[in-house]
């Protein structure tokens, strides 16, 4: 036997009430068809963010993938400019290695297996080489500073090395160095780098500083107005040692210079320029 429900609506109006007959199956059929429209509209909605994060995440990638891309391009563009300047760095290698009279022989070239290698391969081969050329440079520096070329001071050759007339008595006399003509407080520098081994009055040659240099050289400057180092005090090559006097034994303002080898006097006119500056 079927079962029904009695649904009344009462206005608030004077109007006539309403009545509707409804049977159990009648609801529980709609309670069952709202559940699965609930149920539709849940699974629904949810499908509708799943598929909406994941256009978001697909959105992102596909950025991402555009963005490294971009990164591993530019990236290959700055490795292949390394190579290039790397190249660049072996050519001119080669050249320096020429100039520093080494052998230019030990290429930086050879297969290589990627780009990558090659260049740290290029970048470390380079390294050592530009190390070994740099040592000796420093080597034939160091060679050329202490080896006594330059020229002392500004002024004209007035006596040269060995056997003169004596300027003051007239007779035969031997003569250890040169005698550069100047004027008075004329700088005179350091023809080669080297240690102060005296800075002092020394008889006839007056004030006198005596500098020894590494290859072994012995240089002599003589008749200075003034010293202006002391013993043991490191110059350079060109420092300022003193400055043009008629000091000693001397009958006008010039730089006598002598130059030792093996403390020998030897004439030093071949170390230097063909006139004075």
């Amino acid at each position: 036997m079927k079962k029904y429900n009695t649904i009344i609506f009462v206005p608030h109006a004077r109007a006539r009430f309403r009545k509707f007959t409804v049977s159990n199956r009648f609801l529980a059929a709609s309670a069952v068809s709202a559940a699965l429209v609930l149920t539709a509209s849940v699974a629904f909605g949810w499908a509708f963010l799943v598929s909406n994060r994941r256009d978001r995440e697909y959105s992102r990638s596909q950025a991402e993938n555009v963005r490294l891309r971009a990164s591993t391009a530019a990236l290959q563009d700055k490795l292949s400019d390394l190579t290039r300047q790397l190249d660049d760095f072996d050519a001119r290698t080669r050249r320096l290695s020429i100039v520093a009279g080494l052998s230019p022989s030990s290429g930086l070239g050879g297969p290589s297996t990627s780009a990558a290698a090659d260049a740290a391969a290029h970048g470390a081969a380079i390294g050592e080489r530009l190390t070994e050329i740099e040592e000796q440079f420093v080597r034939r520096s160091t060679l050329a500073s202490s080896t006594p070329t330059v020229q002392p001071v500004r002024g004209v050759y007035r006596s040269g090395f060995g056997s003169r007339e004596d300027p003051i008595t007239g007779g035969e006399a031997v003569h250890q160095g040169v005698d550069i003509a100047t004027n008075y407080g004329e700088p005179v520098g350091a023809s080669a780098g080297g240690v102060v081994e005296k800075a002092e009055w020394s008889g006839d040659l007056g004030n006198m500083v005596e500098i020894s240099h590494q290859t072994g050289y012995r240089t002599i400057y003589g008749h200075l107005q003034k010293i202006l180092v002391k013993p043991g005090q490191r110059v350079e090559q060109g420092q300022v040692i003193g400055r043009v006097g008629s000091t000693g034994r001397s009958t006008g303002p010039h730089l006598h210079y002598e130059l030792l080898v093996e403390g020998k006097a030897v004439d030093p006119r071949p170390f230097l320029p063909a006139t004075a500056p």
